[in-house]
């Protein structure tokens, strides 16, 4: 499934937790090898999007035998993303790496905690856009269903968090000129879940600005007015580009949400709700533009008070 799974292989512990502490709030699923052989055994099962791996891993192979492992990452996980992980970055030891197949470093250094977030997420974005495009429709309608049935199970709120969003990249991602949906930009000030340059030439969906926003809420209770507003100011605030937004809430929204949505009625934003019954209609939706079409429809009555 698309949800960043990440493999760590390094010997020490202090990097070990802080990896496993970080990259688990951020919703990634962590395995750790602390060792060649654990590594290679652990690259054989499928569906690696990054590997970080440390260029001092101690062994039989020398103290730089993470460099030497980078060719057996590239051969038994190839579309995993290679991020170096060194203490020492020197020139040779950059090249050698990039030359061998790694896709990024990272230096253990005061930066190493601030870089670290944004570097996996490119990797792992990077690893995604290879898999979609290698994957039949077929595919992608299995790997859509599987994604939302693991996201209703998954205990962990951050994990959880990020099946949704990894859901709704794949679900947009499936309407003609929605294709570059991609998850988690943010800045600042503010964090976007997922964000769609509209590209398309329907009629209806080409007066809506030129991106489209999503908002996640994997809450365990009903979302309520003031997550709606400010989802509402961050459209506001994309340059009048933005007109349509998706607003998802698996366990649904309180009554002032509803309150909240008629008093824009004036506005020129238009936010879609989307509860667990209304992202499993859309998941399962043969013609997904058509069922958003029939949500913008409705929305637009309720908000005109019809």
């Amino acid at each position: 499934m698309i949800a960043g799974k990440v493999l760590i292989i390094d010997d020490e512990d202090t990097f070990l937790k802080l990896y496993e502490r970080k990259l688990g709030r951020q919703g990634y699923l962590v395995e750790t090898a602390r060792n060649r052989k654990t590594a290679l055994e652990k690259l054989d099962t499928p569906g690696w999007d990054a590997v970080l791996l440390d260029q001092k891993l101690q062994g039989s192979y020398g103290a730089d035998s993470g460099i030497d492992l980078i060719p057996e990452i590239v051969r038994r996980a190839p579309r995993a993303r290679i991020l170096l992980v060194t203490a020492y970055a020197t020139a040779k030891a950059v090249t050698l790496a990039f030359d061998a197949g790694a896709h990024d470093y990272l230096q253990k250094d005061e930066l190493f905690e601030a870089l670290l977030v944004p570097k996996l997420r490119s990797a792992v974005e990077t690893a995604r856009a290879l898999r979609l495009a290698s994957m039949s429709s077929d595919e992608t309608e299995a790997e859509i269903r599987q994604t939302w049935a693991a996201a209703r199970t998954e205990p962990d709120p951050n994990r959880k968090g990020k099946l949704l969003e990894d859901l709704m990249v794949l679900l947009l991602a499936t309407i003609p000129g929605w294709e570059s949906a991609s998850p988690r930009r943010h800045n600042d000030l503010e964090e976007i879940d997922v964000f769609v340059r509209n590209e398309s030439t329907d009629a209806l969906w080409s007066k809506e600005g030129q991106c489209i926003l999503a908002e996640c809420k994997n809450w365990s209770k009903p979302v309520g007015a003031p997550e709606v507003e400010r989802f509402a100011y961050k459209m506001e605030h994309r340059y009048g580009r933005c007109r349509l937004g998706l607003f998802i809430a698996p366990s649904g929204f309180s009554e002032t949400v509803k309150l909240e949505i008629l008093t824009r009625r004036k506005d020129s934003l238009l936010i879609l709700l989307l509860d667990a019954d209304g992202l499993t209609r859309l998941v399962e939706a043969g013609d997904r533009s058509a069922f958003l079409k029939q949500l913008h429809t409705d929305a637009l009555f309720t908000q005109n008070g019809h």
